[in-house]
């Protein structure tokens, strides 16, 4: 009877888990083009506001960081309020974001704009994977993790293209003015077509010292990276001091959640479980190898290459194509032989899309660029998409919204960090240097070798990944 009853209700759920999927996705489009959108007008915006890259990334890395510090609080609040509520409000308050962006005209107004809109985009991204994955249990997470990732796969081949052609026949202000119809129009469906979602049995309270913890540990983390670039020194002060403020907050947290783990808003149970460690390992260092690559892509095209706007999103078009023909295979491949693999493979094809970036120049046939990006686009899907499914592999339904919250912290702070650290190398390297062709060129270059680093150092984490065979 019981196992009837629950046959019944994974039928009923899978039809209405991709109904859901969609309306949540498209209230996530968004927020999605908005950050490709917004890479490509990097180059745009530096000029038009006289800043320096070290200055500008803080448009990219106040977004993610926002973004990376507001997910725990998703994760308490869709325990204790309705999922529809929580949505609408996220979408809100990240078309509110969208407006200051748009009228911004310094800066630091915009960088204010889009701490709004990373805080609105935080919410709304946490609450996609927690509502399915609750809705969904724990099987066929690959299949699953696809369809939401729908809006990562869009932005990368819509976004560019479309920000390339907004900036070049209009202005970078409209990159964010465009959010707006977008928004309203998802907010609408969301309120009309949503369902309610009601919250579960609150298990504990609001815990502020979870997230002063937390939150003061990656800001003053990031803070310390992005000040290396000004001061060039490791052991200055205004770099050094927040690095160890963060180590000494997060060991903090960690003596907090084990004192106190009835209150904690990230369990330490969730490391008990080796695929979520390797998975939140992964998806820290994916912000370096997936989020600070998108970064420097467009200014490398627009810098290194020479081309507009317009081009460069062309150009990163071929990306998209690789993200989205592999993405077809990439989830069914992790439901049958799970994500060790897949990963690993990833990762081979991650370092031959990266690899020839470190030697290419001005000169460098056009047909060489297009193909290695088609080539990281195939890495990219492989390297997000099973990785986030394994995070759940073996969990308790109890531990699936605090997995939500722990893994989408991770990703986002390690995609702040990413933007941060590419971006301070670029601008070291060209501390005291005249800008010469060649010095901005091996500025870039030398990025790029740190990228394949760090891919290369993601093979030790991915081996305590889950892996099987399908009984087919």
């Amino acid at each position: 009877m019981q196992l009837t009853d629950k046959t019944k209700n994974n039928d009923r759920s899978r039809s209405s888990i991709i109904k859901t999927a969609i309306i949540l996705v498209l209230g996530a489009l968004a927020p999605m083009l908005d950050t490709t959108m917004t890479n490509v007008a990097i180059n745009t915006i530096m000029k038009d506001l006289h800043s320096s890259v070290n200055l500008v990334q803080w448009i990219t890395t106040s977004y993610i960081l926002a973004l990376g510090i507001v997910v725990p609080i998703a994760g308490w609040a869709v325990d204790h309020f309705s999922g529809k509520k929580i949505y609408l409000i996220a979408l809100s308050v990240f078309l509110i974001g969208s407006i200051i962006s748009g009228i911004s005209n310094s800066i630091g107004i915009l960088i204010i704009g889009r701490v709004i809109q990373g805080t609105g985009a935080g919410i709304i991204i946490s609450i996609i994977s927690t509502l399915v994955v609750r809705d969904a249990g724990s099987q066929g997470l690959g299949s699953i993790m696809a369809i939401i990732g729908l809006p990562a796969v869009l932005a990368p081949i819509l976004g560019p293209t479309f920000g390339g052609f907004i900036i070049k026949t209009l202005n970078w202000h409209w990159i964010f003015y465009i959010n707006i119809p977008i928004a309203l129009a998802s907010i609408i469906l969301i309120f009309f077509m949503m369902p309610k979602f009601d919250p579960n049995v609150a298990k504990r309270n609001f815990d502020w010292a979870s997230i002063i913890f937390l939150g003061g540990a990656f800001t003053s983390l990031i803070l310390g990276i992005t000040r290396l670039s000004t001061n060039g020194k490791f052991t200055h002060l205004n770099v050094l001091g927040p690095i160890i403020l963060g180590i000494v907050l997060l060991i903090s947290y960690v003596i907090y959640a084990k004192i106190f783990p009835k209150k904690a808003l990230v369990s330490l149970k969730l490391f008990k479980f080796p695929s979520f460690t390797a998975s939140s390992i992964l998806l820290l260092l994916s912000g370096l190898t997936v989020n600070g690559a998108m970064f420097i892509l467009p200014l490398y095209l627009q810098n290194i290459r020479g081309l507009t706007v317009i081009m460069s999103g062309i150009y990163l078009i071929s990306q998209g194509l690789g993200l989205l023909i592999a993405r077809s295979q990439i989830g069914k491949l992790t439901d049958q032989i799970g994500a060790r693999w897949v990963v690993l493979g990833s990762i081979i094809i991650a370092v031959i899309g990266t690899l020839p970036f470190a030697f290419f120049n001005a000169q460098t046939s056009d047909w060489a660029i297009l193909i290695t990006l088609f080539i990281r686009g195939i890495a990219q899907g492989g390297m997000t998409i099973p990785v986030m499914s394994d995070a759940y592999t073996g969990l308790p339904t109890e531990l699936i919204s605090e997995a939500t919250t722990a893994s989408r912290m991770m990703q986002n702070i390690g995609g702040a960090f990413g933007t941060a650290l590419l971006a301070t190398w670029i601008q070291t390297q060209l501390n005291g240097e005249i800008l010469t062709p060649a010095h901005l060129n091996s500025a870039y270059q030398g990025a790029f070798v740190v990228t394949v680093i760090m891919t290369v150092l993601a093979v030790i984490p991915a081996w305590f990944l889950s892996h099987h065979i399908s009984k087919n």
